[in-house]
């Protein structure tokens, strides 16, 4: 596919008397989009018929019907996720898999739903959402990067606490912020900015300060973890450039909070990440006093 045309072939011994094309909502068994729970099949669709097909024909302009278009919405959202995974050792979502035996990340969407949100942990482990939530690329990712921390902590989870409701600029606990904290992190990153953007357009920037109006301070705070996590990723922060030596880090060592994280997983990192000079002054500017 390139830049939204495709080509698609067959072999076939003589002209075909019929032919459509059907599309899922889904990337072979590394993801889908699913209508409920309960469903094991993605949405699909099917293009008109063609007869007596001997040779190229054009199908023309293919569209998802409106009434589905969040799931391929949300399917072409986890494609930018998946190619920024930063795992060199297989095909799949972390190094934990092998090729052939990869994790499937399952989206449920439910456009007529009004429970959604929020990451299905303990239960199906699906990520849920409703309504118009997949118009928010920074929602569905940050969803799906709970679901990624599970992943990278090979099925397991910091126990949460103090986290309903839980807020970008307030207080909450150390590891409510740390696992929201990255995945909001895990969103911007992706998208290559610095704020979470909600279904209806409107967004809330992560820049913050020692003296930021409105912000609570310290790693209770799920913006000040997660823009601390996007200075140390940043193009001219600390850890070279890119998240990938974190990754390799939590795939290894399932840090709590982020003082775990940055006081004691970052050194073991190899070769060791840096927690002194700028690395440091980042997180002290994000009010993260250890």
């Amino acid at each position: 596919m390139d830049g939204g045309t495709f080509n698609a072939c067959y072999q076939a011994s003589g002209p075909l008397p019929e032919l459509h094309m059907k599309f899922l909502s889904a990337s072979t068994q590394t993801w889908r989009v699913i209508p409920d729970r309960r469903s094991a099949t993605p949405y699909s669709f099917t293009t008109a018929s063609l007869t007596d097909v001997a040779t190229s024909r054009n199908l023309g302009t293919v569209k998802v019907p409106s009434p589905i278009q969040g799931a391929w919405n949300v399917e072409d959202t986890l494609n930018l996720l998946y190619w920024k995974r930063s795992n060199p050792d297989s095909g799949c979502w972390t190094s934990h898999q092998a090729n052939g035996a990869c994790d499937q990340l399952t989206v449920v969407w439910d456009p007529g739903a009004s429970d959604g949100g929020y990451w299905d942990y303990g239960n199906t482990n699906y990520v849920i959402l409703a309504g118009d939530m997949p118009d928010s690329h920074h929602l569905v990712l940050h969803e799906a990067g709970h679901w990624l921390q599970w992943q990278l902590y090979n099925h397991w989870f910091p126990r949460v606490t103090n986290c309903n409701p839980h807020y970008i600029n307030r207080s909450s606990s150390t590891t409510c912020a740390w696992t929201e904290g990255f995945a909001d992190a895990v969103a911007a990153y992706v998208l290559g900015d610095y704020r979470f953007v909600y279904p209806d357009g409107t967004s809330y920037s992560f820049a913050n300060g020692r003296s930021t109006p409105g912000w609570d301070a310290g790693d209770t705070v799920q913006g000040r973890v997660g823009s601390s996590l996007l200075d140390l990723w940043a193009a001219n922060g600390p850890d070279g450039g890119a998240w990938s030596r974190t990754i390799r880090l939590m795939t290894y060592n399932a840090s709590t909070d982020f003082r775990e994280y940055f006081l004691t997983d970052r050194p073991t990192a190899s070769p060791p990440l840096s927690t002194t000079g700028t690395a440091r002054s980042i997180i002290t500017s994000h009010t993260i006093d250890y």
